[in-house]
């Protein structure tokens, strides 16, 4: 009974943390509106939710996300060590080591949906692995991406395949040429979008793209630029103006969903990321 109230409290001290870590970091800003998107899948099914976190990490977006009335999270990803760190949060029902080159070991329509967040960058087949996507959602079920978008993407791609001749973290991986992911802890960034052509991709692995919106105007590690989001003012700045201009944005979510989706619930969604 001890060990079980010790991990009560320490998945619910890992919650509250995640909590004051993302309020006004817009590396974050997109936890709150998956969270409340979620609210509303939930309240259209009778039972609870399955959800695939894609890319898991250490479970931060599921820890954030919180209990969804009997839902069930489903976390995937490729190092040992976050999985380790995910399933510290005590939200999981069950975690899986995969490798998504060779795409999801799951059955066809297992999910109600699937959270992608930041794992496209970091693969040579994001057609492929969005396609398993549209495979094991279910009818009507929704996929959420989120990814950094570049004005000039196939520039960055080059500087970025340059770049890593000239120097590579010992302990990173290329999943478009190396295959030593096993001892490594973290990928290299491959794949760059412009706007439009991360739509297009959601799109052509057959999803109907029912929401874009934009978090962040600029990824950037300078650290007078990340003090800025300690001020309210210009969290709700940037907010304002990449939920209305997501073309501007350095980060977008697409929200996809299967076929059956109504025109109703389409408006619903695009009129709460215009909010």
């Amino acid at each position: 009974m001890k060990l079980l109230m010790k991990d009560r409290k320490r998945a619910v001290y890992a919650f509250g943390k995640i909590r004051d870590t993302v309020k006004y970091r817009l590396k974050f800003a997109h936890f709150p509106y998956i969270a409340k998107a979620l609210l509303t899948e939930r309240s259209r099914v009778s039972g609870g939710l399955n959800i695939l976190d894609v890319g898991c990490g250490p479970g931060n977006m599921a820890a954030f996300c919180g209990d969804l009335k009997g839902s069930k999270w489903f976390g995937v990803d490729l190092w040992e060590h976050q999985l380790s760190q995910a399933s510290e949060k005590q939200v999981y029902k069950d975690l899986f080591q995969v490798n998504l080159v060779a795409g999801l070991p799951f059955r066809d329509n297992s999910f109600d949906v699937v959270i992608c967040n930041e794992v496209l960058m970091y693969l040579p087949n994001a057609a492929e692995v969005l396609r398993e996507f549209h495979r094991v959602v279910r009818s009507q079920g929704k996929v959420f991406v989120y990814n950094p978008i570049s004005w000039i993407p196939k520039t960055m791609a080059r500087l970025k395949a340059l770049w890593r001749r000239v120097y590579q973290e010992g302990e990173s991986v290329a999943l478009d040429g190396q295959s030593n992911w096993k001892s490594a802890r973290r990928p290299c960034r491959i794949k760059y979008y412009s706007f439009r052509e991360f739509i297009r991709e959601v799109e052509a692995s057959n999803f109907q793209v029912v929401a874009v919106t934009g978090f962040r105007l600029f990824r950037n590690r300078i650290r007078a630029m990340t003090r800025l989001e300690n001020y309210c003012w210009y969290f709700r700045m940037i907010r304002f103006l990449t939920f209305r201009y997501p073309f501007l944005a350095a980060d977008v979510l697409v929200v996809g969903s299967k076929k059956g989706f109504s025109s109703g619930n389409v408006t619903e969604l695009r009129q709460r990321a215009a909010a």
